[in-house]
C-alpha cells in the first residue's frame, strides 16, 4: 500500500510538472523568437568597408580592426539586460584562460546591433571586459563598435544574425553566439551559448588562423527574451531554462516510477510465492 501511496504521488507531479512546461511553452511569442537566429554563413566575408565607431568616437572601417590576425566577433547590445552580459562575460573569462593573448594573437570586437548604442556605452562595456581580463598591454585587442543602422545591417547580414525589436516590450529578441573571424576577415566558425570551453575556442583560432572554414555543428545558439510583467508572459531566456529543467524533472520522475512499479511487480512475485 505504501508503494502504491507513493508512485501515485510521482504520477501526480509527473502530470503537474507536464502542465507547466507546456504552458510555459503556450506563452512563448513565437513570431518574435521565430525572426532571432543565427544562420551560419561560414566562409563568407566581412563588409570591411562598414564604418563603425570605437569606443573613444574615433570613426573606423571595419577593416581597421580585421585583417591582422584572428578576430572573435560578437553581436550584442550594451544596454541588453540579460544573454549580451552573460554571453560577453562568458567569453572573456575563456579568453582569460587562452595561451593566446589579445592583441597579439587574436582580437575581440563586440559589434552593438542597436543604432541607439553610443561610444560612451562601448567605454564602460570595455573598460569591464579589460578588468575581467587583467592582462597589461592587451587594450589594443579589444574593439567595442557602434554604427548606424545601415552598417549594422550590413554585418549582421553578413553573419546570419537575426534579430527584431519589440516596440511592446522595449527589448530586442535575439540570439547569442560567437564567431571566429579569419585574417583575411572570412567567417571560418561558429560557437553557441553563453560559456565557451577554452580549450574548444582555443583550437577554433587556431583553424582560423591557417584561415581554415569549419562547418560546426553550432545549432543551439540561445535566445534573449525577457519575461514581461504587463503581460505575464515568460522570455525566451527563461524558458529554455525551465525547458531544461523541466525534462531533467521529467526524466527523473519517469526513473523513479519505473522503480518503483518495479518493486512493487517483485514484491507481489514474492508474496505470491510465499
Amino acid at each position: 500500500m505504501k508503494c502504491c501511496n507513493k508512485l501515485s504521488w510521482v504520477v501526480l507531479v509527473l502530470i503537474v510538472v507536464i502542465n507547466l512546461a507546456s504552458l510555459a511553452l503556450g506563452q512563448q511569442p513565437r513570431d518574435k523568437l521565430e525572426s532571432a537566429w543565427i544562420e551560419p554563413h561560414v566562409g563568407r566575408m566581412l563588409p570591411l568597408t562598414s564604418e563603425f565607431i570605437e569606443h573613444n568616437g574615433q570613426e573606423i572601417q571595419l577593416g581597421d580592426e580585421v585583417g591582422k590576425r584572428p578576430v572573435v566577433l560578437c553581436m550584442v547590445y550594451f544596454e541588453c539586460p540579460m544573454l549580451c552580459k552573460l554571453a560577453a562575460d562568458g567569453l572573456v573569462r575563456s579568453v582569460a584562460s587562452l595561451p593566446e593573448n589579445v592583441g597579439q594573437d587574436l582580437d575581440i570586437v563586440f559589434v552593438s546591433f542597436d543604432p541607439r548604442d553610443t561610444p560612451e556605452r562601448a567605454k564602460a562595456a570595455r573598460e569591464h571586459a579589460l578588468l575581467q581580463y587583467a592582462r597589461a598591454g592587451s587594450e589594443k585587442g579589444w574593439h567595442f563598435l557602434t554604427g548606424n543602422q545601415a552598417s549594422i545591417d550590413q554585418i549582421a547580414q553578413a553573419v546570419g544574425f537575426h534579430y527584431l525589436w519589440d516596440e511592446e516590450t522595449q527589448q530586442f529578441a535575439h540570439a547569442t553566439g560567437i564567431m571566429i573571424i579569419t585574417p583575411e576577415g572570412r567567417i571560418s566558425e561558429y560557437l553557441d551559448g553563453i560559456n565557451f570551453s577554452p580549450r574548444e575556442l582555443s583550437s577554433a583560432i587556431g583553424r582560423a588562423a591557417k584561415n581554415e572554414l569549419t562547418e560546426s555543428g553550432a545549432t543551439l545558439f540561445m535566445r534573449c527574451y525577457l519575461y514581461d510583467p504587463t503581460t505575464g508572459k515568460f522570455g525566451a531566456a527563461v524558458q529554455w531554462t525551465i525547458r531544461v529543467l523541466g525534462l531533467a524533472t521529467v526524466l527523473a520522475l519517469i526513473l523513479l516510477v519505473f522503480r518503483l512499479a518495479r518493486s512493487r511487480s517483485l514484491s507481489t512475485i514474492e508474496s505470491e510465492s510465499l
